[in-house]
């Protein structure tokens, strides 16, 4: 199952959905190790502060780092 399927078997508001696309687009059009390093940081810090702000459950949070 790719990236792109995990998430889309997570439910997610749109918003959000759309915010992690885009992470997961710039993590896959990273074009060196340090670009792939700075989009993994940049989507795990937009996960954490999605979990700071308890806008989604601890289980849909878990799914998101797991994708």
């Amino acid at each position: 199952m790719s990236i792109s399927q995990k998430l889309d078997a997570i439910s997610l508001p749109p918003g959000l959905r759309t915010k992690m696309q885009n992470h997961l687009s710039r993590l896959s059009r990273a074009e060196d190790m340090h670009g792939l390093q700075l989009a993994q940081a940049r989507a795990e810090g937009f996960v954490e502060g999605v979990e700071a702000a308890r806008a989604l459950t601890p289980a849909t949070i878990e799914a998101l780092f797991i994708a």
